[in-house]
């Protein structure tokens, strides 16, 4: 637990772990800010192939719309952040010239890799918490409350979730959002562990995220036989508690899937952490 929060400490006492949480800050103001301009705009033409057929009265441009909107649109900005400081947190080790008087004294390797892979969670959980915060305070004091309407053009479609319910679905869904960035943080951690300076696995993490997401999303029967075999498939999950009803049977396979995505790739950081030549 000692080295958990010297781990902590650490990171924490870098300026480079704070751009995360003020980039996000920033987007997010912004992005609010421009939406509460140009509120009119947007509702237009959100509702505008649905007026002919729907009468949709109250608060549709709320707090709660905004942020699962802004939750949509962070998709490549939040693994980034990530991993600024997942694919960091052993390559500067190396880079710093601390790895090998790291690895010689006590405690085991071992507890080092496994303190510093709790950390890159906790790291990545708090960066996660803090977009829900923003998005969830400011949103609410802009755009006020009601229920949540999801457009979902794609399908043709829309979801209406009652006020009610609509703080718990929040909730699971950020938990989720958690869960699903664990693993872009485990992979740059393997990165981190491979590499030894901080700029190849940030570049390396990024590159397999997007090609993932660009190979995902191609419209060829050969991509869609792949794209179960892609971990960013599962990474949006976080959206299905915003249908209705819940999915739940497809939440869990999600969930179970980037579970085991976590372990395999932590398991191979702590092989090769653990066999690492420090004399080299």
């Amino acid at each position: 637990m000692k080295l958990f929060w010297f781990e902590t400490y650490k990171i924490f006492s870098r300026w480079r772990t704070y751009i995360s949480f003020g980039f996000i800050a920033l987007i997010v103001i912004m992005t609010e800010v421009v939406m509460k301009l140009s509120a009119h705009e947007i509702l237009y033409r959100m509702m505008r192939s649905f007026q002919k057929d729907f009468l949709i009265f109250g608060n549709v441009l709320n707090g709660w719309f905004i942020t699962a909107f802004i939750m949509n649109s962070l998709h490549i900005h939040i693994p980034f952040f990530i991993t600024l400081v997942a694919g960091d947190i052993v390559s500067n080790e190396a880079t710093s010239g601390t790895v090998r008087l790291l690895l010689i004294r006590p405690p085991s390797r071992s507890k080092i890799i496994t303190a510093k892979y709790l950390t890159t969670l906790f790291y990545t959980t708090g960066l996660v918490i803090f977009l829900g915060l923003i998005c969830i305070t400011l949103g609410l004091l802009l755009f006020g409350k009601g229920d949540l309407i999801m457009n979902y053009q794609t399908k043709f479609r829309l979801v209406l979730i009652p006020e009610a319910e609509v703080p718990l679905r929040m909730l699971l869904a950020f938990t989720a959002a958690v869960w699903s960035m664990t693993v872009v943080a485990s992979l740059a951690f393997l990165f981190s562990t491979l590499a030894e300076n901080s700029i190849g696995p940030i570049i390396g993490t990024m590159a397999v995220v997007i090609v993932f997401l660009v190979l995902g999303n191609f419209p060829f029967d050969f991509f869609r036989m792949l794209s179960p075999y892609l971990f960013t498939t599962y990474t949006v999950f976080w959206q299905r508690f915003f249908d209705q009803p819940i999915p739940w049977q497809e939440i869990a396979k999600s969930a179970v899937i980037l579970g085991l995505h976590n372990i395999g790739l932590f398991l191979i950081a702590f092989i090769v952490f653990n066999r690492k030549d420090i004399t080299s």
